[in-house]
């Protein structure tokens, strides 16, 4: 179509379209109005002073592409026919420009989505890594107050230790104690066996009639001294004496 004489490039990141314009870009928008000395008679030039933006670039693109603004060549007049046929290629070229700009303002509400939930989960994970940190803190609190605890335990049963050795102690002392008592009063059963069965040879030896006076001439027997007023040992104690005897090798036995 000769009428269209401009050529023009978006560039985007995201979009791409294969239409009248395309985009395919860095983050500069590129425009090309052919600047050269080839080109055509009714390309217009677009102005330096001003930002090249995509509503510039649409009101810009809009105005030239009016036929109003294109200067009428008197030789040659448009027909009714091309008029109209202008017309709808610009109500087209219109709609085009409105759907696609749909399309970006749908991404860019889908990109938008896509950010808040980004933006939540990040905010999740940081709560996360927050309790987390928490959770940290008391363990290392509690960590610190079981090993204390488990120093005082370890000194608690070290104490109890000593002094269930203490109390082991004193109770073998007193075991070896009742021992020596038992012996000791074993002993004494004994000796009081012992003196019981003397009285009763003495009791036995007073009862019996007194032995007839024997002539002066006659030594007495050999046997252990007497006191003045004593009263003499009675003639069976010497089987007393290894009675008591026996008897005490006995219990040595029945001790050991």
């Amino acid at each position: 179509n000769p009428r269209n004489v401009f050529r023009w490039e978006v560039s985007s990141p995201t979009f791409s379209s294969g239409v009248v314009w395309t985009t395919n870009v860095d983050r500069t928008l590129t425009f090309d109005s052919f600047p050269f000395l080839s080109r055509k008679d009714r390309s217009v030039k677009y102005p330096e002073d001003l930002p090249i933006t995509l509503p510039n670039l649409l009101r810009f693109i809009l105005h030239h592409s009016d036929p109003a603004s294109v200067p009428q060549n008197l030789a040659n007049p448009p027909t009714k026919e091309c008029l109209q046929s202008e017309a709808v290629f610009q109500q087209g070229h219109i709609s085009h420009l409105e759907r696609e700009i749909q399309k970006l303002r749908a991404e860019i509400s889908t990109l938008q989505r896509a950010q808040v939930q980004v933006e939540a989960q990040l905010s999740s994970v940081r709560r996360d890594e927050h309790r987390l940190l928490r959770q940290k803190q008391t363990l290392e609190k509690q960590h610190s107050l079981l090993q204390l605890h488990s120093q005082q335990l370890q000194a608690l049963y070290e104490q109890k230790t000593r002094e269930l050795e203490e109390v082991a102690r004193k109770l073998q002392e007193l075991a070896d104690a009742s021992e020596n008592l038992l012996t000791e009063n074993t002993w004494l059963k004994i000796l009081v066996a012992t003196m019981e069965r003397k009285l009763e040879g003495k009791d036995g030896a007073e009862s019996l009639p007194p032995p007839q006076e024997v002539g002066s001439d006659h030594p007495e027997p050999p046997g252990p001294p007497r006191l003045p007023g004593s009263t003499p040992l009675p003639s069976n104690s010497s089987s007393t004496l290894a009675s008591e005897r026996s008897n005490e090798n006995r219990t040595d036995k029945l001790l050991k």
